[in-house]
């Protein structure tokens, strides 16, 4: 974009065209400027128009990572705050795997001619992409085991398909899958087409947040059991109570995998024993040198847990890993 003034000029295209609303930006007046604190002054242009109706401050920054999402979001609550209007960020630019963490924090942002996200007015607008049948679906296991993997176990930059296949004992189409949904949404990059050698741009946690919203719990169903399991994996509130000071129970909880339910299967029973089997999405032996799960698929099955204790005890536990 030649210059500021054509960059306001193509968001209003952008929501003219998108939302059929004639707007027009104009800078707010000096009065309402002089509300807000130089920190934010100084980092923003502050622009009025309307939108289905609604008066809205648009307040644009060039680099839209010059502030982590969660930052973002507290920043535009205090220009509401101060302003007494809703406030919609427009975006020069956004680094890819930061947009998804938009969306998880609600931030409402426009990024000129690319997307539109406005859950306060229940706006969400993007270019559509065109994306394969099988990577246009929730997460793999194997992804989401992958990404674990990478940033508790070992690096896995510059691997390549065959190597993820081996690693994972998965098939090659498997893993070929895996990595081209984790490109198609953002979350690594490809060297080489052909060989699919994986590239870790962002940091650990960042590859954490910017996956976050696509993971699921690694439970795929539960089934119980009066038996003690011997080559099983500890999990659940049995799990956590290994991580923080939350109290153990009574009965045993224990992660394998499908397979390993086979051999099983007449000690198990779909709603009655003892003790507890969860059935993983994933080989919890993967992701852990111990005989307890690892703490980010811990997070992830105990996480929709609606026991207080379990949550304060869960974000402890995140609070405390070394990414």
């Amino acid at each position: 974009m030649s210059n500021f003034n054509d960059y306001i000029e193509l968001t209003e295209n952008y929501i003219n065209s998108m939302l059929d609303e004639k707007i027009h930006l104009q800078p707010i007046k000096k009065s309402l400027l002089a509300k807000l604190p130089v920190s934010l002054t100084s980092n923003f242009h502050f622009y009025s128009g309307q939108i289905i109706n609604t008066k809205i401050i648009f307040a644009y920054i060039a680099d839209g990572n010059s502030f982590s999402p969660a930052q973002m979001q507290k920043l535009l609550s205090l220009m509401e705050k101060k302003c007494g209007t809703q406030v919609i960020a427009i975006l020069g630019n956004v680094a890819s795997y930061n947009l998804q963490r938009l969306i998880a924090q609600k931030v409402n942002f426009i990024i000129p001619p690319k997307q539109m996200f406005i859950p306060s007015l229940l706006i969400d607008l993007r270019k559509q992409k065109l994306i394969d049948n099988d990577i246009a679906t929730p997460m793999p296991a194997i992804a989401q085991c992958m990404l674990l993997f990478h940033i508790e176990i070992e690096s896995l930059d510059g691997k390549q398909t065959q190597d993820i296949a081996k690693i994972f004992n998965v098939s090659y189409a498997n893993a070929n899958r895996a990595i081209r949904w984790l490109k198609a949404h953002n979350i690594i990059t490809i060297n080489d087409e052909r060989t699919k050698e994986i590239v870790f741009e962002h940091g650990k946690k960042d590859t954490w947040e910017a996956a976050l919203s696509f993971f699921k719990s690694p439970v795929e169903k539960t089934v119980y059991t009066d038996s003690q399991l011997e080559d099983a994996m500890e999990c659940g509130i049995n799990a956590l109570s290994e991580y923080s000071m939350i109290n153990r129970e009574k009965r045993f909880c224990y992660a394998i995998t499908k397979e390993a339910l086979k051999n099983i299967d007449s000690l198990v029973h779909k709603e009655y024993g003892t003790n507890v089997v969860e059935v993983w999405r994933y080989d919890p032996r993967l992701l852990s040198k111990t005989e307890t799960v690892d703490k980010l698929s811990l997070y992830l099955s105990l996480k929709d847990n609606e026991d207080e204790r379990v949550q304060i005890e869960l974000e402890n536990l995140m609070n405390e890993i070394q990414w």
